[in-house]
């Protein structure tokens, strides 16, 4: 293969890979997530709100997304407690979530 039949391919797939990263511009942090061994559940919604839950138990709070794979979420309005900061990667079936070096996956919920 020559070398101008190669610039073409490389060229061909940055384009498609620019346009098609446009076309899907669904955010996968949104849905229900659950972490199999404690049960506990995430509700991320495109309000920007967060629904923590176990059981019969659930708490709603307020997310924000920092760029690039940062997460905060504000645990009370008033301040009384610290919000938590996280980093985060996901992808159509796994969320991996950070926190202090510690790892959490949850697995997306059908």
């Amino acid at each position: 293969m020559n070398v101008r039949k190669v610039l073409i391919i490389i060229n061909l797939a940055l384009f498609l890979t620019v346009f098609l990263s446009g076309c899907g511009s669904k955010d996968l942090l949104l849905g229900n997530w659950q972490e199999p061994v404690s049960g506990i559940t995430l509700t991320f919604k495109d309000d920007n709100s967060v629904i923590v839950s176990l059981g019969e138990t659930s708490y709603t709070m307020q997310f924000t997304e920092q760029t690039p794979n940062g997460l905060i979420i504000k645990v009370v309005t008033d301040g009384s407690i610290p919000d938590l900061t996280m980093n985060y990667s996901v992808d159509k079936t796994k969320l991996v979530i950070t926190m202090n070096g510690s790892e959490t996956v949850f697995e997306r919920m059908r």
